[in-house]
């Protein structure tokens, strides 16, 4: 079975959000990663995923005996029916939570590389910006060249900026290469 999911970055308006297909017995690992592609996050920050009853992450990288081990675990363990949601939590200092909800369950059609990206709106927030109080302030200086800190942002980020921009045809590239990017990241860092 293909699980169609809606993944919401909370508390931004306007909404940052992707709409992906996975299959249903994804690991929670592999989903961590496809959320990383599909938002446009650069897999640099801890991560966890949270269900009514349980706490699930990468445990190496954790000292907290209460979470589930990611790879161990598939997504249809947390979520079965249409409307059953989990959050994703990435990166503990800004504190970016997603609200990651099944929308359709259909059959998995194989002429359709999984996972894929079928929507979305608006781009994904800089690494280390600060969390939702850091973001709105960047995008007010950014969208500002008169602001006197306005070089030093664009300099920090390497550019400029569009929060309305959207590639899907990128992720989707990204996506179709999604085994070779987990196979590639350095085995000191996460994966």
């Amino acid at each position: 079975m293909i699980f169609e999911l809606l993944i919401e970055l909370d508390s931004l308006e306007p909404r940052v959000w992707r709409r992906v297909r996975v299959n249903s017995d994804i690991d929670m690992r592999t989903l961590h990663h496809t959320i990383q592609l599909a938002m446009g996050w650069e897999n640099c920050h801890l991560y966890y995923f949270a269900t009514a009853d349980e706490k699930i992450s990468q445990l190496e990288f954790l000292e907290d005996e209460d979470f589930v081990e990611d790879h161990e675990v598939n997504l249809d363990e947390f979520v079965q029916s249409t409307g059953d949601r989990i959050n994703y939590v990435y990166d503990f200092g800004d504190k970016w939570s997603h609200t990651i909800t099944l929308e359709k369950i259909v059959e998995n059609d194989e002429s359709e590389h999984i996972p894929i990206c079928l929507a979305g709106e608006r781009n994904c927030p800089p690494e280390d910006v600060g969390g939702i109080n850091g973001y709105h302030e960047f995008l007010n200086i950014m969208s500002n060249p008169r602001l006197p800190e306005y070089e030093e942002k664009v300099d920090w980020y390497g550019g400029e900026y569009d929060p309305a921009l959207f590639r899907m045809s990128v992720i989707n590239e990204d996506l179709e290469e999604i085994d070779d990017y987990i196979d590639s990241l350095d085995e000191d860092w996460l994966y």
